[in-house]
């Protein structure tokens, strides 16, 4: 067995919307993957290299696409809850100009400090940093010689780009990406020590 591992997280492609010309906080927000988005989840699979595992957020827009991939690759799966992208409560599924317009205060809040302000009802970006680290860091461990893919959201993805590079979670808004975005992480087993590092980060087609 390889003393090494690949992980390589996927980001979901583009999802239908009551609001399509209209940039949205889509959460939990549940839409389903447009055409486009089967399209641009497809290239972006078919750029990997070999996978041996899945796993896949529950919601609509990863969760259907995965399946059916690893139904037609043959591949194991499981559906994982701290994969879902974050809630972001009374703001989830409304358009970000709308929230701009009604609350500019407390949207500043949100984007320059996360960590010290939570949409009403939502989940606290500090929580939500903490069942994704939690998972990451409890499949790092039986990841050993094999290559698994995550097919996740862009918050997922920020998440855990900040726990491989150490960078505070302030730096989230920071990081740009996009529709069916990779992230590929190399994972070395050094006797008790893991050591994580980001090999790729790439977007093959526009988003259009």
């Amino acid at each position: 067995m390889s003393d090494t591992a690949t992980i390589i997280v996927l980001r979901h492609g583009e999802p239908e919307s009551n609001n399509t010309s209209e940039k949205i906080f889509r959460g939990i927000t549940d839409d389903p993957l447009t055409k486009q988005g089967w399209r641009q989840m497809t290239t972006a699979f078919e750029s990997l290299n070999d996978i041996d595992y899945m796993f896949t957020s529950p919601l609509k827009r990863c969760s259907e696409f995965a399946h059916q991939i690893a139904n037609k690759h043959r591949l194991p799966i499981q559906t994982i809850d701290a994969l879902q992208e974050i809630n972001f409560g009374q703001w989830d599924g409304q358009p970000v100009q709308k929230i701009a317009d009604d609350y500019p205060e407390q949207l500043k809040l949100f984007w320059e400090n996360p960590s010290d302000y939570t949409p009403p009802d939502g989940e606290p970006v500090l929580d939500f940093q903490k069942r994704v680290t939690t998972f990451w860091n409890t499949l790092l461990p039986a990841q050993k010689g094999k290559s698994c893919l995550l097919v996740a959201h862009g918050g997922v993805q920020k998440m855990i780009l900040a726990q491989v590079l150490k960078m505070p979670v302030e730096a989230i808004h920071g990081i740009e990406v996009p529709y069916a975005c990779c992230s590929t992480f190399q994972v070395y087993y050094t006797g008790t020590e893991i050591i994580t590092t980001l090999k790729s980060h790439i977007h093959l087609q526009d988003d259009e």
